[in-house]
C-alpha cells in the first residue's frame, strides 16, 4: 500500500508525468521513431512547466494583494501566505483517501471514455487531485463510511466529474478562438456554463471585447504582457496607497515603498503571463498531434481536456477584464456576508478569482461580447465567495487548503454534494 500511495501522490499527481506518458504512448502508437518521440516529450513537459510554473508564481504573487485588501475594508483574512504549509496541514487527516479517489477516479474517466460515447480523458491532474480532496473531505466529514466504500464512491463521483465537465465545456467551447483539438478540464466549467448561458441570452456577440476600439497610440495594450504589467502596478500601487506606506513597507514588501513594490510586482506578473503564453505554444505544438494517436489507437475519437492558460494568448483584455470583475464582486460578496454577520469569516480566493475571472471572461465574450464577458466574470465572483461560504464548514481539516484554491466547481458543487450527503442522513 505504501509503494502504491508513493506512486500516486509522487507519480500520478504530477502533471509532467501524464503529459510526458501522453505524448510518449500517442507517438508509439504511430510508430514514431525515439528520436522523434523524445524530443517532442521534453518539448511538451517542459512547455507545460512552463505553463505551470508560471500560473503558481502568478497566483503566490497575488497573495500580498489579501493582506492588503483586509486591511482596507478591515477584515480579517485567514494568514494563508504559505500555500505549503496550508496543503500539507490539509491532507493529514485524508490523504489516503484522497490518493486513492485520484487513482480510481481517472481510471473511470479512461473507461468511460473509452467504452462510452463521452470520449474525453481529463488531462489536468493538479486540478483533479485536489478535487479528489475535497470528495474525499465531504465523504469523510459528512457521512459514517468506511475507507473501503468512501473510495470506491469518491472515485466514481471524480471519474463522472472528469468526464462530464469536460463533455458540456466542450460545447461551450465552440466559438471560443485558439481552442481547436482540445476541450477543458479545469474546476471553472459550472461558472463556464453561467458565463456562457448570461453571455448567450444576456450580451451581444457583435460586441467583441477583444476588437474594442482604443486610440491608436494605445494599441500597445492589446498585448497581454504589456497590458497585465500596467495593470498589475496599478492595482498595487492603489491599494498600496489605501493601506499605507509605512504599513506596506512593515508587512508586506520588505521595506520597499509602495511605489518601488508596485512596478517590481506589475513586471513580474508581466514576466509571467510571458513564460505561461510561450509554453502555452510549445505545449500545443506537441501534445495536440500526440493525443490524436492515443485517440485513433487507443481511445477512438478522444479530446484532450486541458488547462485554461491554453486560452489566454487570444485573449488579453478578457483575462485582465474577467480577474477585476470577479475581484470586484468577490468583495462586494464578502462585505454583505459581514453585514449579515455570517457565522465563517471568508474573504476572496486570490488565485482561483484570477483563473476562473478570466476564463469566465473569454467565454463570456466568445458568446456575448463585452456584456458577456463581464456579466460572466462578475457572476463568477459571487459564486465564488457564495460558495466557499457554503463549502467551508462541510470539508472539516481541508477547510484552510479551500480558502485557497476554490475555484468555481468546488463552490458549487462541493455544497451540492455536501447537502445531498446531510440530507440522506450521512453525518
Amino acid at each position: 500500500m505504501k509503494i502504491l500511495l508513493y506512486f500516486i501522490n509522487n507519480v500520478l499527481s504530477q502533471p509532467i508525468f501524464i503529459i510526458g506518458i501522453v505524448v510518449i504512448v500517442g507517438m508509439a502508437a504511430e510508430k514514431k521513431s525515439w528520436d522523434k518521440i523524445l524530443p517532442s516529450t521534453l518539448k511538451a513537459i517542459i512547455g507545460f512547466t512552463m505553463i505551470n510554473v508560471g500560473g503558481q508564481t502568478l497566483g503566490t504573487a497575488l497573495l500580498p494583494l489579501q493582506l492588503m485588501i483586509s486591511r482596507i475594508f478591515r477584515v480579517k483574512a485567514p494568514n494563508l501566505t504559505d500555500i505549503g504549509a496550508t496543503q500539507a496541514s490539509s491532507l493529514a487527516s485524508i490523504g489516503t483517501e484522497m490518493a486513492l479517489i485520484f487513482a480510481l477516479g481517472f481510471l473511470v474517466n479512461i473507461l468511460l471514455a473509452r467504452f462510452t460515447p463521452l470520449k474525453f480523458v481529463h488531462l489536468s491532474p493538479h486540478v483533479s487531485f485536489f478535487f479528489a480532496g475535497m470528495i474525499a473531505a465531504l465523504l469523510k466529514f459528512n457521512t459514517k463510511l468506511t475507507i473501503v466504500p468512501l473510495v470506491l464512491i469518491g472515485a466514481v463521483i471524480l471519474g463522472l466529474y472528469m468526464t462530464l465537465s469536460c463533455a458540456y465545456v466542450n460545447i461551450l467551447i465552440k466559438p471560443v478562438k485558439g481552442a481547436d483539438g482540445f476541450t477543458l478540464g479545469h474546476s471553472s466549467s459550472s461558472g463556464l456554463l453561467v458565463a456562457s448561458i448570461l453571455g448567450k441570452f444576456l450580451g451581444n456577440k457583435d460586441h467583441d471585447l477583444e476588437k474594442m476600439k482604443i486610440p491608436k497610440k494605445l494599441n500597445f495594450l492589446r498585448e497581454m504582457t504589456i497590458a497585465l504589467t500596467i495593470v498589475m502596478t496599478l492595482l498595487f500601487f492603489f491599494l498600496g496607497l489605501f493601506s499605507g506606506n509605512g504599513w506596506i513597507m512593515q508587512n508586506v514588501s520588505g521595506g520597499k515603498d509602495i511605489v518601488v513594490f508596485s512596478i517590481t510586482k506589475g513586471v513580474e506578473f508581466g514576466m509571467w503571463i510571458t513564460v505561461i503564453i510561450t509554453g502555452v505554444r510549445m505545449m500545443l505544438a506537441e501534445i495536440i498531434p500526440a493525443f490524436h494517436g492515443v485517440a485513433d489507437k487507443l481511445i477512438p475519437n478522444a479530446k484532450p481536456g486541458l488547462d485554461v492558460p491554453l486560452l489566454f494568448p487570444n485573449y488579453p483584455t478578457s483575462v485582465i477584464v474577467g480577474f477585476l470583475c470577479s475581484l470586484t464582486t468577490g468583495l462586494i460578496g464578502m462585505l454583505i456576508l459581514g453585514a449579515a454577520n455570517y457565522p465563517v469569516i471568508v474573504f476572496p480566493a486570490l488565485i482561483p478569482t484570477f483563473f476562473t475571472g478570466a476564463v469566465t471572461a473569454i467565454f463570456g465574450n466568445a458568446h456575448g461580447g463585452t456584456r458577456g464577458a463581464i456579466l460572466g466574470s462578475c457572476a463568477n465572483g459571487f459564486l465564488l465567495i457564495f460558495g466557499q461560504a457554503l463549502l467551508l464548514p462541510l470539508v472539516g481539516s481541508f477547510a484552510p487548503i479551500m480558502r485557497i484554491l476554490s475555484e468555481t466547481d468546488y463552490c458549487v458543487y462541493g455544497p451540492i454534494l455536501g447537502f445531498f450527503l446531510k440530507a440522506i442522513g450521512g453525518a
